[in-house]
């Protein structure tokens, strides 16, 4: 088959989609992560870099289909899968997920954005972020490998989305501030993972200097600096 039949396909599978999750008044945990198992196993069999990447960007953005109720489900059977499914992802087909992961983050950023950071359903999305993404209960099966990339890829894509940008309204403001400290107090708490590279890699997001407690490059030197300039010098002669 022609590489023009299969994106002809892949793009008219992915408008009835599109129509069959919009229509969608509730979304049942099984019935999304049967929906996620194919959709990842399309991207599997997808070739070239870009097909995979204008693949990964219309499955993230199914999201902005969904009932706003349905995107938690939507989302949890999302994480829920890959976290599955990473062990088994070989390196040469590990770039696609890597962007996949990437672009469902920025998605559900600015899926939050677009409502003001604010409502019951938001509440339920920074739930499902809190699971399966910065779960410190190591009990969760949440992949390793997957839980390091989100971490790495948590603040570039909250800066890309605007969501570290101040807002003009005053009260949107407000949430927008809660929704990224509560994003932050999540990476914080990985801090205590027994897991040494979880743990270095929360520290580095923790401290970017994007973000709003974050010391921005070379504030650390200078703060140091300072200190030790007002220290006591001695007497003068």
């Amino acid at each position: 088959m022609s590489s023009k039949r299969i994106a002809k396909l892949r793009t008219s599978a992915l408008a009835a989609l599109q129509a069959f999750l919009g229509a969608r008044a509730a979304l049942p945990a099984g019935d999304a992560a049967k929906l996620w198992t194919g959709l990842y196993y399309a991207l599997w069999m997808t070739d070239r870099p870009r097909p995979q990447q204008a693949l990964a960007a219309a499955l993230a953005d199914l999201l902005f289909v969904l009932r706003a109720g349905c995107a938690a489900p939507w989302l949890r059977a999302f994480w829920a899968v890959l976290s599955t499914q990473w062990p088994r992802v070989d390196a040469l087909r590990m770039d696609k997920f890597l962007l996949l992961v990437r672009r469902v983050f920025a998605a559900t950023a600015r899926w939050v954005k677009q409502r003001a950071y604010q409502g019951a359903e938001v509440a339920a999305v920074v739930d499902v972020l809190r699971e399966a993404c910065f779960d410190v209960d190591e009990e969760r099966a949440v992949a390793l490998g997957l839980r390091l990339h989100v971490l790495d890829l948590w603040v570039d894509e909250l800066e890309r989305e605007a969501v570290l940008a101040a807002a003009e309204d005053a009260e949107v403001d407000a949430a927008r501030e809660t929704f990224v400290r509560a994003v932050g107090d999540m990476v914080e708490a990985l801090r205590r993972s027994p897991v040494r590279s979880v743990r270095e890699r929360a520290k580095e997001g923790c401290e970017d200097g994007r973000l709003p407690w974050g010391a921005r490059p070379g504030e650390e030197d200078e703060m140091a600096e300072d200190e030790e300039g007002e220290g006591w010098g001695g007497i003068e002669d």
